[in-house]
């Protein structure tokens, strides 16, 4: 059995805590993503690798464990983990998902599990309700799991391509702590604004916006992006995650200048929409 868990991106945002994980979480807009995290059920408890690497902690592993799944799960993708990808959220709704088609567990117990394994490891807020409801570009209008939080997605008129460079990385939980009590204000703020005004243009000039006011953009980096193509239609940094976004017949322009500045550039569609029906076929049609 394969399955696909997009990715997900966040511009800018702002934490809820309700004191409960189900109901905890963020208000903010983000990006889904493909190609995101490939599943693969393996015979046997053999617990769980990504791109072959032992995944030894993180709320996957835990989770894994938990639900005493009787089979191994071999992780892939073309993301690194920790530097701003939602790999956290993927790789954990990608166990929840096999639990789903072997284990046993609903569909809606499944994303509620998963959204409050994210919270209680402070490893992610709003990306398992983005990735669970949304796709494309994606708002969260209200905080918490599936079935209780509330996400949408805008429509996108141009037909983009996201661009992106790893800077480093960075655990959501030191990036809570250290940005806190900036994000609450800043968050809000360019939430408010984004709804407002909801579309793609608006999205990347907050997200960048929320990029320079946290003080995310380090000087090297800065230089760097300052000489992106002109092509660019906009850009911001998420965590240690450098996020571009072209027209798709100006990507690869686009591309080959990253290319001179960055070490390595990876290119994602605006997408994710089909991956819960693909699992509910999946769950209906497994022996």
């Amino acid at each position: 059995m394969k399955l696909e868990v997009p990715l997900h991106i966040t511009g800018f945002f702002y934490p809820v805590y309700t004191g409960v994980p189900e109901t905890s979480g963020s208000v903010g807009a983000g990006i889904v993503v493909e190609p995101g995290v490939t599943c693969e059920v393996k015979k046997g408890a053999g617990g769980i690798t990504y791109n072959g690497e032992v995944l030894a902690s993180g709320p996957s592993v835990e989770l894994y464990r938990a639900l005493r799944l009787p089979f191994g799960l071999e992780l892939s993708g073309q993301c690194a983990p920790g530097a701003g990808y939602a790999f956290s959220a993927a790789s954990t709704l990608a166990v929840v998902s096999a639990g789903v088609i072997l284990g046993g567990l609903s569909l809606l117990e499944a994303g509620r599990i998963a959204h409050a394994m994210e919270v209680l490891h402070g490893t992610g807020l709003g990306d398992v309700l983005a990735i669970w409801e949304g796709g494309g570009l994606t708002v969260r209008t209200r905080p918490g799991a599936p079935g209780i939080g509330r996400a949408e997605s805008v429509k996108i008129e141009t037909d983009l391509v996201i661009l992106t460079a790893e800077l480093g990385t960075m655990p959501t939980r030191d990036f809570l702590v250290r940005h806190s009590a900036s994000i609450m204000e800043l968050g809000r703020r360019l939430y408010e604004s984004f709804i407002d005004e909801p579309s793609f243009e608006r999205f990347f000039e907050l997200s960048q916006t929320f990029t320079l006011e946290l003080g995310l953009l380090e000087q090297p980096v800065r230089e760097l992006v300052r000489r992106l193509p002109k092509e660019a239609l906009g850009w911001f940094v998420k965590k240690k995650l450098l996020v571009v976004a072209a027209e798709k017949h100006e990507a690869p322009e686009v591309a080959r200048g990253m290319e001179e500045l960055f070490r390595r550039v990876r290119w994602f569609r605006v997408g994710g929409r089909g991956w819960r029906r693909s699992l509910e076929t999946i769950r209906d049609t497994t022996p």
